[in-house]
């Protein structure tokens, strides 16, 4: 996996930053119920944007294997 860094939200427990290797945030993830969902923070491919999953692991290499190979 790329060297991304994932860091959680100082306030809000229930978001979580996404950093590319070159520390720009491409992308958070939000934690509604028992879902997560990943929102790009610059145009990202077609499909990722408010995508479910069931945990942060999974929205996090969703991350990884489609927004931070377009940046």
């Amino acid at each position: 996996m790329e060297q991304v860094h994932i860091r959680q939200h100082d306030v809000n427990s229930n978001l979580w930053w996404v950093s590319s290797p070159s520390g720009d945030d491409v992308a958070y993830i939000t934690q509604l119920g028992n879902s997560y969902f990943v929102w790009a923070t610059e145009p990202a491919p077609a499909g990722i944007a408010g995508r479910r999953f069931d945990t942060v692991d999974a929205a996090l290499d969703a991350v990884v294997k489609s927004v931070l190979h377009h940046c």
